[in-house]
């Protein structure tokens, strides 16, 4: 399982939301890059990082911080926000990335789903609230089936599945184990478990739900669990 440490840039800055609340902003940091150097030192490979100004305008903005990013990780860094054009599969891609995240564009239109069968890095991002798909940075619905979903996904040959409960997110509730067991279930495509993460006992039982990736982010922000506790259950 990978242990991937996450970074959500608003404006240039490290931030966190609550349930993806735009008006619920915690600024940890106003160097992005010197924090992800600071990570890196004490133990973290892996990243993933999301461009929240992309998500919420539907066009990338934090491209040049995320470049610099890059250069600083070790390991598999995956990116999402605002990526819902080609074009910004094919940069993200040559700056290295191992994961490009996609979430609304694959979710509203077909024809864009479809052709991401091309692509051998893309992350299918499927944020759930109360059992419905989300999109849109988190502001709307889409009226599609979940399973429906993950069986168009597994046929168009996306690398994983990045679930996220919107009403855990950033809450340091715990992470909705029923839910990422129901996906597991669903579908035999790599899932990374989002949200709610708060200790590292979560990490451990993700980890023995067979889950690939879970996302760390608050808690390693508000001390609740060490970098190096973390990394002890990574591959």
């Amino acid at each position: 399982m990978k242990a991937l440490f996450a970074m959500d840039l608003i404006g240039g800055e490290c931030v966190r939301l609550v349930k993806g609340d735009f008006s619920k902003v915690t600024i940890y940091s106003k160097n992005p890059v010197n924090k992800v150097e600071e990570l890196v030192e004490r133990g973290a490979r892996d990243f993933h990082i999301i461009d929240l100004d992309g998500a919420r305008t539907g066009h990338r903005v934090n491209t040049e911080i995320i470049r610099k990013i890059r250069k600083k990780v070790p390991g598999y860094m995956e990116v999402g926000g605002g990526i819902r054009r080609a074009e910004d599969i094919r940069d993200y891609s040559a700056m290295g990335m191992n994961g490009v995240i996609v979430g609304t564009q694959a979710l509203e239109d077909e024809l864009f789903f479809k052709g991401l069968s091309v692509y051998g890095n893309i992350v299918l991002g499927l944020d759930v609230l109360d059992g419905k798909p989300m999109v849109r940075g988190w502001k709307s619905f889409v009226n599609r089936d979940v399973q429906e979903i993950l069986e168009e996904a597994k046929q168009v040959g996306v690398m994983a599945i990045l679930c996220t409960n919107v009403a855990k997110d950033g809450m340091l509730a715990g992470p909705d184990y029923d839910g990422m067991k129901k996906m597991i279930q669903w579908t035999d495509i790599p899932v990374i478990a989002s949200g709610g993460v708060t200790e590292i006992d979560d990490v451990k039982r993700l980890k023995d739900l067979g889950v690939w990736a879970v996302i760390l982010g608050k808690a390693i922000y508000e001390g609740l669990i060490k970098v190096e506790e973390a990394i002890q259950y990574a591959d």
